[in-house]
């Protein structure tokens, strides 16, 4: 079982717009994927190169702290490597607060797996990252802390 943070914590989570750049894995157009909510357009897309799961990640703030820019776009290239080391072909992405109060850049990867995000979240010392599959909705999954594998 993993640690659910406070409520206040949570509410950022569920306030904030996860937004995928457009790109040609998810249809050459801009989505915004909302936690709880479904993304037909974005299902339809995945599922035209094979894809029936995805994860939206940061390496942005660890421990949900602030960091300075130089910081998190180190962590943010770290990230994409070790994506891209594993055979995943990220595509841009920013979570952006309701507010607009804060954004952390971020990166959507089609056809990564429920327990791969959690276990790179942890990796990354996220508290949660967001995930879904083909025809369900957008889920937060809370992560605690890991080794590296």
């Amino acid at each position: 079982m993993h640690d659910e943070p406070a409520d206040p914590l949570r509410k950022a989570f569920e306030s904030t717009g996860y937004v995928v750049r457009a790109h040609p894995l998810v249809g050459g157009v801009k989505h915004v994927l909302r936690v709880g909510a479904t993304h037909p357009l974005l299902d339809a897309a995945l599922t035209a190169h094979g894809h029936t799961s995805w994860a939206f990640l940061t390496a942005w703030n660890p421990h949900a702290r602030a960091h300075g820019s130089r910081t998190n776009a180190r962590l943010q290239r770290t990230l994409r490597g070790l994506l891209e080391a594993r055979g995943h072909h990220p595509v841009s992405a920013v979570g952006v607060a309701d507010d607009r109060s804060w954004f952390e850049e971020s990166l959507f990867v089609p056809g990564m797996s429920r327990d791969e995000a959690r276990h790179l979240g942890g990796l990354l010392r996220q508290k949660a990252v967001l995930q879904g599959r083909v025809g369900g909705v957008a889920e937060l999954l809370w992560c605690q802390a890991s080794a590296l594998p």
